[in-house]
């Protein structure tokens, strides 16, 4: 299970996280600039990294590979009117089903899990606000990390 407070807005992302002996962590996603940045707020440094599928943020009603929902029934989940579906993917050559609650005055995924029970994902304390340009850039004082050895490019010298 990961925790995180996340801040997002269209196609950028902001998650701030503890790591055990790192201190905290934030990721900023900028699927605009095709990238993203690791800070170590403890070191005052960050990487730039590559978006990987860990860093994307599904805050769509819908789902990827989506072929058919069907409305289940109404629910209260975290305090917001919620409507339930079930929803079927199409992933690569296997069909999956989910249960995805969606928030009826945002259409936000607040919960979505798989009908056999071995994934989920779960926002809570959500709250719907505007938010500020400033959250979603690399601050100035920071400097560029050095990668380790395992992410540095290699040449191939003959």
């Amino acid at each position: 299970m990961v925790t995180a407070h996340v801040n997002a807005k269209d196609d950028r992302w902001r998650f701030e996280f503890t790591q055990p002996q790192g201190g905290a962590s934030i990721i900023i996603v900028r699927v605009d600039h095709g990238t993203s940045w690791l800070i170590l707020s403890k070191r005052r440094q960050y990487m730039e990294v590559p978006i990987t599928s860990d860093h994307r943020l599904v805050v769509s009603e819908g789902m990827e590979g989506e072929v058919s929902r069907e409305l289940v029934g109404e629910e209260t989940l975290n305090g917001f009117p919620t409507e339930l579906f079930e929803v079927t993917v199409k992933e690569d050559s296997d069909t999956r089903q989910y249960y995805r609650w969606v928030t009826k005055a945002q259409r936000f995924p607040l919960k979505t899990v798989s009908k056999q029970g071995e994934w989920s994902e779960e926002f809570r304390r959500v709250i719907f606000t505007e938010q500020s340009p400033f959250l979603f850039e690399l601050p100035r004082r920071l400097d560029p990390a050095t990668p380790p050895a395992n992410m540095q490019p290699t040449s191939n010298h003959q």
